[in-house]
């Protein structure tokens, strides 16, 4: 074969292989769109069945498809091994805007590990998860850079988590070469303890002599029973590592029951010499505090005992007195804040409410809480509603949707990523979708942010529309941030259990922003976030049948599930929506513990929750249905109305 003949051979070898270059002006017409998106999805099956032949004729109409990438991703993923390393970089690079560039280099440098070529991983490694971290330890021992090799192991070890086996070699190495101190295992082992690492810290204790061995058996056992290991003889000598297990037991006996973690403290806390000032300050708030969670009537008197309190327990300081309808004391501990934070619209707003609650006492004490209600009135937030019914005026919306002229919004959506986005959005490969999405608004400014929020609002892309719109620091735009997306679906459920739609929006918008595959890391699912066995066990209720426990992700069902446990919930705490809220986040057993022995004004029992996270939500949902309300019909039923006092439990 000639020169000529070879290099135009080379020529059309390279087109066939490689990624589109330079993409046509792609058409408008949306049955043109469709097509490639069902050619794609045939593609990607024959590729999956290993139907070669026809896959390489279904990805050759595909060249000006925006995913035509993600084909030859999995292509090259499935033959790492056996391509021509240059179509490797020549991927990586042409794709360098796109998540499939990180997960290929990804395979690539394990590849290029598992035949040892070290300085060419080294050369190809940019960053990647712990897997490749110890990877690139390993390729720095070998390739003789043992100062930074003995860094990043160093790095790697010090964690409270089991690390991967990847470095156990890297480890061992480290090790050998004097790295893995007595000192840095006791280390390790605190950073596990701290947080409940109990197999990781029995593992690491191999290495200890038997002394050391002993004294983390104890601690493990402390972490268990720490009421009863508390009480034992052998925590009373003068040991860092006794006062160390000591402080974990008053720890974890706090959380359970904080009146015997501080009887169970005054034997230990009263021997300044053994446990350090800082110490005995720290177990002092972490007993205080949790009293406060547990509203324990010492509570207060411990709070006012800190002497430097933390920001966490100066704010609790004004909710318990609260919690005891205190308001003088109240507006103390809330004058002692930081000024930054006492400015804030939550703490004015408890101002108001604090001086409103002495005006009996002092009628001008009304006047400078109505200046203060007025002001906050003017918001659209939880507080803000909360204000203006206290001044009985209506609500302020705010509404200021964003407006941009067509052509910018069309030149924004004819970027490869915003393309290839879309259509792994339209395809339903939600997952993908979401990566490359969340690669792209990376690095754009606060304009191209609020471009984009609008264009996957348009697409229905919610849950990527409120996140987007968030980022760029804009929020009075309620048709993208508020959407009513599965209205049909909510409607219909909320008629079945005869409850409010709007607040089945609010708990809907809160629990997964209209993401209809979320997950939790408890193993929630679904746009309601129904755990299994609470999904299981209402399905059963309403005789609905589920194949298996991802059968919860279904739209309808998940709705539907969801709308009939807050309609459990709201019996089970006669008809009160705030109650019903707090118990669809936190558990009906936990807000069961946390009814008030005396009748209780409903704003203070949300301010009141031990969970931060719950009132956080709670406070959500409820100015998020008052929204709802107002999209839906135009029409808002006071904040107040949904917010009776909250009476003892029966």
């Amino acid at each position: 074969m000639s020169i000529m003949a070879r290099m135009a051979g080379m020529v059309l070898l390279l087109l066939a292989t490689s990624p589109a270059v330079a993409q046509s002006p792609l058409p408008e017409d949306e049955a043109w769109w469709q097509q490639q998106r069902d050619t794609f999805r045939q593609a990607r099956e024959a590729l999956r069945k290993g139907h070669l032949k026809t896959y390489r004729r279904l990805s050759g109409k595909l060249r000006d498809y925006p995913l035509y990438g993600y084909l030859e991703y999995d292509y090259l993923r499935k033959r790492i091994a056996r391509v021509d390393e240059e179509r490797i970089h020549r991927f990586l690079e042409h794709y360098q805007d796109s998540p499939i560039s990180a997960r290929l280099r990804a395979l690539w440098l394990r590849h290029l590990a598992r035949r040892g070529q070290w300085v060419k991983f080294l050369q190809e490694y940019r960053d990647g998860g712990t897997r490749l971290q110890c990877l690139r330890a390993k390729a720095l021992f070998e390739t003789g850079r043992q100062a930074e090799a003995m860094a990043a192991a160093r790095a790697l070890w010090l964690v409270s988590r089991s690390q991967p086996r990847t470095c156990d070699e890297v480890f061992e190495r480290w090790r050998r070469a004097g790295g893995q101190t007595e000192a840095l295992t006791w280390q390790r082992i605190h950073l596990a303890m701290e947080q409940g690492q109990l197999r990781l810290a029995r593992f690491l204790a191999k290495s200890l002599d038997e002394e050391g061995r002993r004294w983390v058996a104890r601690w493990r056992d402390m972490h268990r029973r720490p009421a009863e290991n508390l009480l034992r003889s052998f925590y009373q000598q003068d040991s860092a590592i006794a006062r160390r297990i000591v402080r974990h037991g008053i720890r974890r006996l706090a959380r359970r029951d904080a009146g015997a973690a501080a009887g169970a403290w005054e034997q230990y806390r009263a021997d300044q010499l053994r446990h350090e000032p800082e110490a005995v300050a720290e177990i002092d708030e972490v007993i205080a505090l949790n009293a406060a969670w547990q509203h324990h009537p010492r509570a207060l008197e411990w709070l006012k005992a800190l002497e430097h309190p933390s920001l966490a327990a100066k704010k609790w300081r004004v909710r318990s007195a609260l919690l005891r309808q205190d308001a003088q004391q109240a507006l103390t501990w809330l004058q002692a804040l930081p000024a930054e934070l006492r400015e804030s619209e939550r703490w004015q707003y408890w101002r108001a409410r604090l001086l409103e609650m002495q005006s009996d006492r002092l009628p001008v004490l009304a006047n400078v809480a109505e200046r203060i209600y007025a002001r906050l009135a003017r918001e659209r937030s939880y507080h803000g509603f909360l204000s203006a019914d206290r001044l009985g005026q209506p609500y302020s919306l705010n509404s200021q949707p964003l407006d941009f002229p067509e052509h910018a919004l069309a030149d924004f959506a004819r970027r490869p990523a915003v393309l290839r986005a879309r259509e792994l959005f339209k395809l339903g490969l939600m997952v993908e979708a979401r990566r490359e999405w969340q690669l792209l608004i990376r690095d754009l400014d606060r304009q191209q942010l609020r471009l984009a929020s609008v264009l996957a609002s348009r697409w229905g892309w919610h849950d990527r529309a409120i996140a987007t719109v968030a980022q760029a620091d804009y929020f009075d735009d309620l048709e993208i941030r508020f959407p009513m997306a599965f209205r049909d679906l909510v409607e219909a459920s909320s008629r079945e259990q005869a409850i409010d739609p709007a607040w089945v929006y609010g708990v809907l918008r809160q629990e997964s922003a209209f993401m209809v595959d979320a997950r939790s890391g408890a193993g929630a699912l679904g746009l309601m976030q129904l755990m299994p066995y609470t999904g299981r066990l209402t399905a059963r209720a309403l005789r609905t049948r589920l194949r298996s426990t991802y059968d919860i992700l279904d739209v309808k069902k998940n709705i539907r599930l969801g709308t009939a446990y807050l309609r459990r919930m709201l019996d089970r705490y006669q008809g009160h929506s705030v109650v019903a809220t707090a118990s669809y986040n936190a558990g009906p057993q936990r807000v069961g513990r946390w009814m008030p022995d005396q009748p209780l004004d409903a704003d203070i029992w949300v301010e009141t929750l031990p969970y931060g996270e719950t009132r956080d939500y709670v406070r959500r949902v409820m100015a998020y249905t008052v929204i709802y309300d107002h999209r839906l019909d135009g029409d808002m039923t006071p904040m107040h109305q949904r917010m009776p006092v909250i009476e003892p439990a029966s």
